[in-house]
């Protein structure tokens, strides 16, 4: 199962997964009409739901339960970025939204697969975050602190079910070419590169979606990192914080000073 997998990292990660003879992919979206397009193209089945919404999970995962039988990967891969914003000002009810999509989503999908999962003795729960769930930089406050709070709850299911055949990873990528860069939705676009730019080095998802499957199928790592930066600037924040913030938010100011 792959939530958002109409477009972007989502797309890219059923794609892989199809390719490499799962024996069924489900495209689950809020945009049912490119999900489809998806489904039909691996020759998997499309669900329309809403990751922020509890119910439409629920709805999903019976749905594929009903169709397909146990549920042994779930990538739980839809997200978004809350307005830009370089203070504090979003709206509660944006607040709200984000957190619902961006954590809470991930909550609700582990409380409907995990029962299962662990009965059966083995199941695995791949959550596509962000390099923002580990280093703190130009995203914005809420986006930065749902991403935050969906890897420490990743840890804790990790810590918790390891013993009882639950893997976890948690895909945490800086710049990925997606619509929040540009790229067309179109299925049949270029996947080419745009210029680079202060965001550092841009990863196409069709890239990260191969690194992603390689890992979870070899090593099964909780951080799966396919910008090798984001794995150094977080060593350096845990050998010296004060030092790694001082540094981060010269970065950051002088990023913001181009906006």
């Amino acid at each position: 199962m792959v939530t958002g997998g109409a477009s972007g990292i989502g797309r890219a990660l059923a794609d892989e997964l199809a390719r490499r003879r799962a024996a069924a992919v489900v495209v689950a979206d809020l945009d049912i009409d490119y999900a489809r397009r998806v489904a039909e193209r691996i020759g998997g089945l499309a669900v329309q739901c809403d990751v922020g919404d509890h119910d439409s999970i629920a709805a999903l995962v019976h749905t594929v339960r009903d169709r397909y039988g146990p549920i042994d990967v779930f990538c739980s891969n839809a997200g978004y970025s809350d307005p830009v914003t370089l203070d504090l000002s979003l709206s509660y009810d944006d607040l709200l939204r984000i957190t619902q999509v961006n954590l809470l989503a991930h909550v609700v999908a582990a409380k409907a697969v995990l029962p299962e999962m662990v009965e059966r003795g083995r199941g695995y729960l791949l959550q596509t975050l962000s390099s923002a769930a580990l280093i703190a930089g130009p995203a914005t406050a809420a986006y930065t602190l749902t991403k935050h709070g969906a890897i420490g709850f990743a840890e804790w299911v990790a810590v918790t079910y390891r013993r009882r055949g639950i893997r976890v990873s948690c895909l945490c990528p800086n710049t990925v070419y997606t619509g929040m860069f540009g790229r067309p939705k179109d299925l049949d676009a270029l996947a080419t590169l745009p210029s680079q730019d202060q965001l550092g080095e841009m990863l196409l998802p069709e890239d990260v979606a191969t690194q992603t499957v390689d890992a979870m199928e070899g090593d099964e790592p909780f951080l799966i990192l396919p910008h090798p930066r984001v794995g150094d600037s977080f060593r350096r924040k845990a050998d010296d914080y004060d030092a790694w913030i001082a540094k981060t938010a010269d970065r950051v100011a002088r990023l913001r000073a181009t906006m």
